[in-house]
């Protein structure tokens, strides 16, 4: 009876699998059904980790047992890798557009300039470079903080556990221990005008339900089938890098969702000296501003294909300009886009007359 129950489980966790992955897609696609924020956004800095609990970290312990041999040193790679960070955003659908510097290195002095002030000049040059390239904002991942984990025990899903695992044999899939890790990930949204930031959230992983299966080793999974799984005891390689690995993408999901909730999108237009907004005119689609001070100029440049007339520009910024009114103590200006624009996305930059700057990147317009 131990061999077929056995046979039985290694059947379903194979049955399993597919749909545990699928549940993660999902919850990307989730996030794409909302509409991204108007942003081009460069991504600069890397989650390199901030060995605060030693050699008792998360990320310590995942790389201790040996699943990174041959990698640089653990302390000065990255944590989380900058592609899958990237990658995330856009199938997010976070931003308009997303791209990253592609030299870790690099990234780690950019980090280290905007930390320090934008007055340097290599700083303003950084910047400088962002803005010719058409980015509104900067995404500085300042550090991942590495710390240690802490195993909660037996959670309340044992009942669970014990009754599938006495009719059914698969009490080994179910998570009933509960670990939590330490480690946090910072980053900062940056004005790429300026580099001020406009929004610093700190990430946590929270608690993490692992299963047998996830928590301990092929002599944990054999003992299960006379044993009840939540009395298996864990084996600490394979929960470092269970925690590792779920930590990993729940820090970059919930760093998705901070940034393309509400609040943050309300917050970014308050702080700038001026909030673009994609609206439709009687004339067609074009973009609304809401700004503090009154604006001296406005720019159109599309985001692909042949600049746009230097008339054609011109023209716009006269339209937007001239739609001046006053809403209370804020200054509102609207536009819509030119035909030339051709269903092309575009960049609209804005300046006020005390020179403050802001921008926005719009999508093209749909058929």
């Amino acid at each position: 009876r131990p061999i077929v129950k056995l046979h039985r489980t290694l059947l379903l966790l194979a049955a399993w699998l597919p749909a545990a992955c699928q549940a993660a897609a999902d919850d990307v696609r989730g996030l794409a059904e909302a509409p991204p924020l108007d942003y081009a956004v460069l991504v600069t800095g890397g989650a390199f980790r901030t060995a605060l609990a030693g050699p008792a970290g998360t990320f310590a312990r995942a790389a201790a047992s040996g699943a990174e041999v041959g990698s640089v040193d653990e302390v000065a790679a990255e944590a989380i890798a900058m592609v899958d960070l990237v990658d995330l955003l856009r199938r997010g659908a976070v931003f308009q557009r997303v791209a990253a510097e592609a030299d870790p290195e690099q990234r780690r002095r950019r980090r280290d300039q905007l930390r320090a002030g934008a007055q340097a000049a290599e700083c303003q040059d950084f910047l400088q470079a962002a803005r010719d390239a058409g980015f509104d904002l900067v995404l500085c991942v300042e550090e991942l903080a590495d710390g240690p984990i802490d195993a909660q025990g037996v959670n309340d899903r044992w009942p669970v556990t014990l009754a599938t695992w006495l009719l059914l044999g698969i009490g080994m899939f179910i998570p009933d221990h509960t670990f939590e890790s330490g480690a946090t990930l910072r980053v900062t949204l940056r004005d790429v005008q300026s580099g001020a930031v406009l929004h610093d959230p700190l990430l946590v992983g929270g608690p993490i339900d692992l299963s047998l299966v996830e928590r301990s080793d092929l002599l944990g999974v054999v003992t299960s089938v006379l044993v009840p799984p939540f009395w298996v005891g864990d084996d600490p390689a394979t929960v470092a890098l269970a925690v590792r690995d779920v930590l990993q993408r729940r820090l970059l999901l919930s760093l998705a969702r901070d940034l393309k909730s509400e609040s943050v999108r309300q917050r970014l237009r308050e702080r700038s000296v001026a909030g673009l907004l994609r609206v439709e005119l009687p004339a067609g689609t074009g973009v609304q501003v809401d700004a503090r001070e009154t604006l001296s100029v406005a720019s159109l440049r599309p985001t692909s294909g042949e600049p746009l007339p230097d008339a054609v520009v011109a023209e716009f910024e006269s339209r937007l300009l001239g739609s001046l009114r006053r809403d209370g103590e804020r200054f509102r200006y609207e536009a819509s886009w030119p035909r030339e624009l051709a269903g092309r996305g575009a960049q609209v930059l804005v300046g006020t007359i005390r020179g403050g700057v802001a921008s926005a990147t719009f999508a093209g317009r749909r058929p």
